[in-house]
């Protein structure tokens, strides 16, 4: 696992991450996201993805079936291996939410358009 905490500012508008812990096989990670922001559409190839709510709203949404779900503070939903995704926060405040990612090797795979 990493010792060392780092927050990052994606490269998506109004996103801010921090790494809280990683190992070869499983992520955890912060999010926040002003309001309107967004996680573009991206699959893993490996890792199943556990989002839950820390704070605000956000929609989970995804392909193949198209599915929306919206998540409250509390509330946690999988997204499984190889689903096209994204995370928007729908809200008029910030929302934030914490991130488990495995098992299997972290990878971000950008969809086109």
């Amino acid at each position: 696992m990493t010792d060392n905490l780092e927050t990052t500012t994606e490269s998506w508008p109004g996103v801010t991450s921090e790494v809280i812990a990683q190992s070869a096989d499983m992520r955890f990670a912060l999010y926040t996201l002003a309001p309107g922001a967004q996680i573009p559409w991206h699959f893993h190839s490996e890792v199943s993805d556990w989002f839950i709510c820390r704070e605000g709203v956000i929609a989970v949404e995804s392909q193949s079936p198209d599915e929306t779900v919206t998540l409250s503070v509390g509330e946690m939903y999988q997204m499984p291996v190889r689903r096209a995704h994204r995370v928007i926060n729908r809200g008029d405040g910030i929302s934030r939410f914490a991130l488990v990612q495995g098992l299997g090797a972290y990878d971000f795979n950008p969809l086109d358009g």
